[in-house]
């Protein structure tokens, strides 16, 4: 396209953009266009959330802290919009909702590629959650997922740098948060990771609550998971050592830690 010819609407394409809302009710909803957009606007942000977590990686990968940090404070900043959006779903009266929820069929967030790429992206490598992947899919993950968990992960690239600076247990971790020396630089990196570890937390707890606010605790979602399922997803953690050195840390400074529950530990 001669660029002398380019606009504000085709340079975004906005013509297009704005054709992709099509509510499906008959006769459309008024509040299924909110759902809609949201939804739509979710799945912008996550493309941007894995275009700025790739940059991440190499970045870790070859010591850039400084621009890691920069680059990861608007990472946070971007789950911190969508976390708006997905609340702004709190003001959909429950009886409007059930009013052309029939008409989405089978469809339901937990089948967004993107948010499954983000996690292992991320770095979540549970057992349990990749063996539930691999049935959700009959068996074999889609190629996206599949090249998302072949790629070397933010956690991974975390890990990597911190080996690098002879961090390499529980011990060590907690010897370098008491004194960072000339290293500030990536314990600000560390601490920007728990921020996003917490984004991720809040978002999971978000749909967790935003399905109680909607549906209520009993009703079994369009693609048929029960919340029970969303529950326990806000357990993961992408960087559960820097987490966990916060009990070595209380230890080392005199305090005590409470016995944790039988579920927690299994």
């Amino acid at each position: 396209m001669d660029t002398d010819e380019l606009t504000y609407g085709s340079y975004l394409r906005v013509p297009e953009l704005l054709a992709l809302q099509q509510p499906r009710s008959e006769p459309p909803h008024p509040e299924e266009l909110h759902f809609i957009v949201v939804h739509q606007a979710l799945e912008l942000w996550m493309k941007l959330l894995q275009h700025d977590l790739g940059r991440i990686v190499e970045l870790l990968d070859g010591d850039g802290f400084g621009r890691a940090l920069a680059l990861l404070g608007r990472v946070n900043h971007t789950l911190e919009h969508a976390l708006d959006q997905m609340r702004s779903l709190h003001s959909l009266p429950p009886w409007d909702l059930q009013q052309f929820r029939s008409y989405l069929g089978t469809a339901s967030g937990s089948q967004s590629v993107q948010f499954r790429e983000l996690e292992l992206r991320s770095g979540l490598r549970e057992p349990a959650y990749l063996k539930a992947l691999e049935i959700e899919y009959g068996g074999r993950l889609p190629e996206p997922l599949a090249t998302r968990l072949a790629q070397r992960s933010l956690a991974e690239a975390h890990a990597g740098a911190a080996a690098r600076l002879g961090i390499d247990d529980l011990a060590g971790w907690a010897d370098f948060y008491v004194d960072p020396g000339p290293r500030t630089d990536f314990y600000l990196v560390c601490e920007a990771l728990v921020d996003y570890d917490e984004r991720w937390i809040r978002w999971r707890q978000e749909h967790v609550a935003l399905v109680q606010r909607t549906l209520g605790d009993h009703a079994r979602g369009t693609g048929g998971m029960a919340i029970a399922y969303l529950q326990r997803t806000t357990r993961y953690r992408f960087f559960p050592v820097l987490w966990a050195l916060r009990d070595e840390l209380v230890v080392r400074g005199g305090g005590q830690l409470v016995r944790r529950p039988e579920h927690e530990t299994s």
